[in-house]
């Protein structure tokens, strides 16, 4: 099956229709723990203990993730910088993340229980995953009414 010109030419509409919007945030993903693994290497390099260089990387890798899921992911929800509807939303953010992390960390111990620790992680990061946008979606970046 070959492309047509008209076929690439609508390229950038799907890419940033709805439809595609769970595609977007898969990647953004990516690029998001890539942004937390090298901000916990830069930072053990410059000597941080493991601990505290690995919290950083966290915080600014959550920041990040903020940011660019705004600009890129739920990019047709804008709101206005520094306005309050804003810092709901990354009020919001945080809590549907500490949401995630709490069922990520349980379906982990649960699923520990029943299969090796690879795979209970893989559970455990899946479930939190869905649940992460889904909330986000309904929730965190629900359009403005």
């Amino acid at each position: 099956m070959a492309l047509s010109v008209g076929d690439v030419t609508r390229l950038p509409g799907l890419l940033n229709s709805g439809a595609a919007r769970p595609i977007r945030f898969g990647v953004v993903g990516v690029v998001t723990f890539g942004v937390q693994l090298g901000g916990l290497f830069l930072l053990k390099q410059a000597g941080l203990p493991s601990i505290i260089a690995y919290a950083l990387a966290l915080a600014v890798s959550v920041q990040f993730n903020f940011i660019v899921n705004q600009l890129v992911v739920w990019g047709d929800r804008p709101l206005a910088m520094l306005s309050r509807e804003f810092a709901q939303r990354w009020v919001t953010f945080h809590g549907c993340i500490a949401l995630s992390l709490v069922v990520n960390m349980g379906a982990f111990i649960v699923a520990q229980l029943f299969l090796p620790d690879m795979a209970a992680a893989v559970i455990g990061v899946g479930s939190s995953t869905a649940l992460k946008f889904f909330s986000l979606d309904r929730v965190a970046f629900r359009p403005a009414l």
